[in-house]
């Protein structure tokens, strides 16, 4: 990888590690300050309430775990191994890496794993 290839990877991963760190803050579950203990209000708001908060979380949960693949990304840069696919060693294209830098496989072995829910 080109000196400038690298500094690139690197700004991009730079550019959405503060981007996630940004919407982790919004959605920092111990700062909401909407939080309703009263226990006064109707079962379906409860029941609401509930269903919005577990979607805050898959969501926060869901950030993290990008942090940590781009945090996998950056030692790859370091590595060197960085737009290889961890699976069948082939390069992933430029294009796949520009729209995730974070992608750890090409879009053939992607497709091939399972997804979660």
């Amino acid at each position: 990888m080109e000196s400038t290839e690298r500094a690139e990877a690197l700004a991009r991963i730079d550019r959405l590690e503060e981007e996630i760190a940004q919407a982790l803050r919004e959605k920092d579950l111990a700062a909401d300050g909407d939080e309703r203990s009263d226990g006064h209000h109707h079962p379906a708001e409860a029941a609401s309430d509930a269903e919005a908060r577990e979607k805050q979380l898959r969501e926060v949960l869901r950030l993290r775990d990008q942090l940590e693949r781009l945090g996998r990304a950056r030692l790859a840069i370091d590595a060197g191994t960085y737009g290889i696919c961890a699976d069948c060693g082939e390069p992933i294209p430029e294009g796949r890496l520009r729209a995730l830098p974070d992608a750890e496989r090409c879009v053939a072995c992607q497709s091939k794993v399972p997804r979660r829910r």
